[in-house]
């Protein structure tokens, strides 16, 4: 992740809590075990998410292949997984 994608997803959680009426914005982020430190960019949008009140779940997951992966986002988000 590199400072503008970070960025852009700040402005987005920013957007998506910005009404009282409740929006939702699914992310999915994913990283090597031990590479992020303080210093990471993904460590400023845990951060920002924080700050700007925005509620999220962390899960550590091990390793799964793309179909895997691509049956969760289906299904998370209710579409056939040949259209995530």
């Amino acid at each position: 992740a590199d400072s503008a994608s970070i960025a852009a997803v700040t402005q987005l959680l920013c957007s998506s809590g910005s009404s009282s009426k409740q929006k939702q914005f699914f992310f999915v982020g994913c990283h090597r075990e031990g590479i992020i430190d303080s210093a990471h960019p993904v460590r400023e949008l845990v951060c920002n998410a924080e700050l700007l009140g925005v509620s999220f779940t962390s899960l550590k997951l091990d390793s799964m292949g793309e179909e895997t992966l691509n049956a969760m986002v289906s299904e998370t988000l209710c579409v056939l997984p040949r259209l995530t």
